[in-house]
């Protein structure tokens, strides 16, 4: 008796992994995606993304299931979010959101894109360029990380949010920034021959009034043939030559 009882339920269990296997085949392949329209891709072009997915062709489809593509497309260093749908015909609409980049760093000989939250990104060759400001003379020592939280991080940020808070051109004119290791900041504007000392105090200040000083002046004498203009010292601006300001 026990026997027969031994034998009915192996013989259920069988029956019962047979089913799961089934109905699990039959999911997959009812998930079985045809075809992709890949949306959102402006840092790079749509067959960069594609290539990083592994994806030449319809047919490469057969290797994702939709939770999977996603999650593949989530791994690429650009790629902050994605939004994956499939429609009755079996095709893929995913729309990819990118990573917001405010700054292009050189650390190490090497170039970086830099998020909002001062992660550093790689650039991937074929990038398309961006108007973004050059952070330059960064300090090499510790970790990437540590560099990310380091002052001369939060100095460069502090100039490039404070001029994009004041809504005029200045935000567009910045082309580097110049940490210099540490040392005071010196700021490049776009076609212009000057070089703006900055300093590393009262930074979000000092780009109110170098604003207000291009706004002002700027128009009426030729402010960015000066060699310099200086705005380390409080409530003085000084205007030279490279040599007397010690470069």
């Amino acid at each position: 008796m026990n026997k027969i009882v031994s034998i009915t339920l192996f013989s259920f269990l069988i029956l019962f992994l047979i089913l799961i296997g089934f109905f699990s085949t039959q999911k997959a392949e009812g998930e079985v995606l045809r075809s992709i329209d890949l949306q959102g891709c402006d840092l790079l072009p749509e067959s960069e993304y594609l290539v990083f997915a592994n994806i030449s062709a319809d047919t490469d489809l057969r290797n994702y299931s939709l939770s999977s593509l996603r999650e593949k497309f989530l791994k690429h260093p650009y790629v902050q979010n994605a939004s994956v749908v499939m429609d009755a015909d079996k095709k893929v609409k995913i729309e990819i959101s990118e990573k917001q980049f405010e700054a292009v760093g050189v650390l190490k000989e090497k170039l970086y894109l830099i998020t909002a939250q001062k992660e550093f990104v790689p650039i991937i060759p074929n990038t398309k360029m961006l108007d973004l400001p050059v952070l330059t003379n960064l300090s090499e020592l510790g970790t990437e990380k540590e560099i990310e939280q380091s002052n001369e991080m939060q100095n460069a940020f502090t100039i490039i949010r404070s001029a994009k808070n004041l809504g005029g051109n200045l935000s567009q004119l910045i082309s580097e920034i110049n940490l210099r290791k540490g040392g005071d900041i010196l700021l490049t504007l776009t076609r212009a021959k000057s070089v703006i000392l900055l300093g590393k105090q009262n930074l979000a200040e000092k780009i109110f009034t170098l604003d207000a000083l291009l706004k002002q002046i700027g128009n009426k004498i030729s402010l960015t043939n000066a060699n310099y203009i200086d705005l380390r010292y409080a409530n003085n601006i000084f205007v030279g030559a490279n040599e007397s300001a010690g470069i």
